[in-house]
């Protein structure tokens, strides 16, 4: 008996173990979804004028806000792997070391990628500073929704280059779509 129980007991940990980790999950999604929103209102004044000056639906913006960043606006991606830094200085290190090091990263609530700032010479500091990272992605979003007009495309080219990846793009688009109509709905 006692080799048969001892057969069992360790999948039976993993199951266990699976199931309380689930469990954390469900309970803190509440929670994670209370400090996006929160963290979304505190930024959506920022989306104000920009949007209105390239005619981007705001709500939009504010969906592509909460994909790219969770509205976090120190938070980077380097090489595909995200940096959550405590405070801007702290962004600012990782950020100048992704540029010296030649990488690709992109920056802050709209996750602005190094293309756009080594293209137009843009200093990270000003990157990274919340308000202009959201006028300069605006400004991105707006750029493709001209190319593309008001649809999917445009939302999936604004993170990845549907020519190079089209299933990676729909999804993005999907994801955002996602994030439309949780927006909608908290209003």
């Amino acid at each position: 008996m006692k080799q048969y129980c001892s057969a069992y007991t360790e999948p039976c940990k993993r199951l266990v173990g699976a199931m309380l980790f689930f469990l954390a999950l469900l309970l803190a999604a509440p929670a994670h979804a209370a400090a996006l929103h929160e963290r979304q209102q505190e930024l959506e004044p920022l989306f104000d004028a920009p949007c209105v000056r390239y005619q981007v639906p705001k709500v939009l913006a504010l969906a592509i806000a909460r994909q790219e960043s969770g509205c976090h606006p120190w938070i980077l991606n380097i090489s595909g792997r995200d940096v959550r830094p405590r405070s801007k200085e702290e962004a600012l290190r990782y950020g100048h070391w992704a540029m010296c090091a030649g990488r690709s990263f992109d920056v802050g609530i709209m996750q602005v990628n190094s293309y756009w700032i080594r293209k137009h010479g843009w200093p990270l500091e000003q990157v990274l500073e919340p308000a202009n990272n959201v006028k300069i992605g605006v400004w991105i979003l707006a750029q493709e929704i001209q190319r593309h007009g008001l649809n999917w495309k445009a939302v999936a080219y604004y993170h990845t280059p549907l020519h190079r990846n089209p299933e990676r793009g729909r999804q993005y688009a999907q994801l955002v779509l996602g994030h439309v109509k949780k927006i909608l709905a908290e209003k």
